[in-house]
């Protein structure tokens, strides 16, 4: 069995030494280059200010050239034949409004483009940081479990040497065979597990598998940790509220919301213009001759075009009607976006406070019982406990390593669901509120 083992891992040694490493900045530029919905996002962008310059064309005057020939048969008039040609320019003056609410319209639909493209490039930063982090927490779990069996065999040598000198057992013996037996199980299972967590973020990156993650150290966010667990309640409070400030003027999820209630406004706007006369100037000059003619005879003509919609009127009663409530519909949802943010935020924050005191506490459990598991390991060697108080022991450090994996993880996860909250890829942001009420205690 031990031979088995040390070989895998000298052949994962070995493939590894000519692996890529990846930071966690490097697999979210990958992410952000690889990811197809968020390449359609783009593309979805682009379009919408494309269609804005489109909307804005509408307020400008339009120019049209024409040219005509007519042949006749029988004779019109004694002509055989009438050429023309001429061009017309005509500029809409009013429309009820319809022409310019209309391109603001398409300036709403392209924030919106745009505050949905934030919205997918945050949603694929956080997706990617959590396949990076399942990634290392099942690397780290996987760790423990062999650390773990490979304790759990030395002392079952020991059991064995002692059960022949006759000073274990057999039931001893047989608890501790059972113990390691189980160990084996999950040691597989955990391999299966991360094994899995790799190719899903292969997938998600498109690359190969073959690769090392840098791995993210307990040091590394130690500061953040440290300044977490010693703010007072008042402080908790104001950071709430900071953050609730930022998240209601960077979260995508809320501009979209946004935009959708001006751009409903806008539409309820043109409804009611629809109800108003239209006054559209046209100026034109054509040139024409019959085949008996020498010369062209031009004509010139200015027009200005009013409208007054009278029937059907039903339609336009509906299109207003439709629209007043389309528009309370959009109020009430940015209200509930914003009360959802609200909550959110105020959640993830908790939550990494939260996890903050759950990775000390971890910490300060692991070195506790790694210390005991040492001293009772000693003395199963030189007979002074029995075989149930060193599993005890074995157990109690196996998960104070997992609950330590665990709440770390926990901490990075809490910490990027609250950056996805706030509509923000700064790494720095939070620490950087903290630091103002930190400094001030």
């Amino acid at each position: 069995m031990k031979s088995t083992f040390f070989l895998v891992i000298l052949v994962i040694a070995v493939c590894f030494l000519t692996a890529e490493t990846i930071s966690l900045s490097e697999a979210r530029e990958l992410a952000l280059k690889n990811n197809l919905d968020l390449l359609a996002s783009s593309h979805s962008l682009k379009a919408a200010r494309w269609d804005v310059w489109n909307a804005a064309s509408g307020m400008l005057p339009s120019l049209k050239m024409d040219a005509s020939y007519t042949e006749f048969k029988p004779d019109f008039m004694n002509a055989d034949e009438q050429r023309s040609f001429g061009y017309s320019i005509s500029q809409p003056i009013f429309n009820g409004g319809g022409i310019w609410l209309g391109y603001r319209i398409k300036n709403d639909l392209a924030k919106i483009a745009s505050a949905s493209f934030t919205n997918r490039k945050l949603a694929t930063i956080a997706n990617i940081e959590s396949k990076y982090f399942n990634v290392l927490e099942n690397q780290d779990f996987l760790v423990t479990a062999r650390t773990d069996l490979q304790s759990s065999e030395l002392n079952l040598e020991i059991a064995e040497a002692r059960y022949e000198t006759g000073t274990l057992s057999r039931a001893d013996l047989l608890q501790m065979q059972s113990l390691n037996a189980s160990k084996e199980v999950t040691m597989i299972q955990l391999e299966n597990f991360y094994k899995i967590s790799r190719i899903d973020l292969a997938n998600f990156l498109q690359i190969e598998t073959d690769y090392i993650l840098e791995d993210i150290t307990f040091d590394y966010h130690a500061d953040l940790i440290e300044k977490l667990q010693n703010l007072s309640p008042g402080s908790v409070d104001n950071i709430i509220n900071d953050f609730i400030e930022i998240g209601s003027e960077t979260n995508p999820n809320l501009l979209i919301s946004e935009h959708s209630k001006s751009m409903n406004s806008k539409s309820h706007l043109i409804s009611a213009g629809n109800f108003l006369p239209s006054l559209n100037l046209s100026y034109s000059h054509t040139w024409d001759k019959y085949n008996y003619q020498e010369e062209y005879e031009d004509s010139e003509r200015l027009m200005l075009i009013a409208s007054v919609p009278l029937f059907p009127i039903i339609d336009n009663v509906s299109a207003f009607s439709k629209a007043r409530h389309e528009l309370k519909k959009s109020t009430y949802e940015y209200n509930s976006t914003l009360d959802g943010i609200k909550l959110g935020t105020q959640s993830s924050v908790y939550n990494l406070l939260t996890a903050a005191k759950s990775v000390s506490a971890a910490k300060i459990a692991l070195n506790y019982a790694r210390e005991t598991y040492q001293q009772m390991e000693e003395r199963f060697k030189n007979n002074l406990i029995s075989t149930s108080e060193l599993l005890d022991v074995e157990v109690l450090l196996t998960s104070s390593k997992n609950q330590f994996t665990r709440s770390f993880f926990d901490l990075l996860r809490a910490r990027s669901v609250l950056l996805q909250n706030l509509g923000s890829e700064d790494d720095y942001l939070i620490i950087s509120i903290i630091d103002e009420y930190f400094e001030e205690e």
